[in-house]
């Protein structure tokens, strides 16, 4: 595994079904919940957040970031970037 899980609860959670019932605390609704983060490269994680009252998966990669609404979307970017950044 070329990750670490922050969160093993939310993560497993994420990958069975819906994450609308999370609760956030007012620190995670600023900064977002981290769920995994590269082993390789610290600035490549993938988060739960909140927007617009509407959880969404965040991964962030050094200044760049992009939300998704399905887990599957975002488990598929967060692993390509993994990729990437492994070679």
């Amino acid at each position: 595994m070329d990750y670490r899980i922050s969160n093993k609860q939310v993560f497993e959670q994420a990958q069975l079904r819906s994450v609308s019932d999370v609760p956030l605390t007012e620190e995670e609704l600023q900064n977002g919940m981290q769920l995994a983060i590269s082993k390789k490269d610290n600035t490549l994680a993938l988060y739960l957040v909140e927007v617009e009252g509407h959880k969404k998966f965040e991964v962030r990669w050094d200044d760049s970031h992009e939300f998704f609404t399905g887990w599957y979307s975002a488990w598929e970017n967060f692993t390509w970037c993994l990729n990437i950044a492994g070679n």
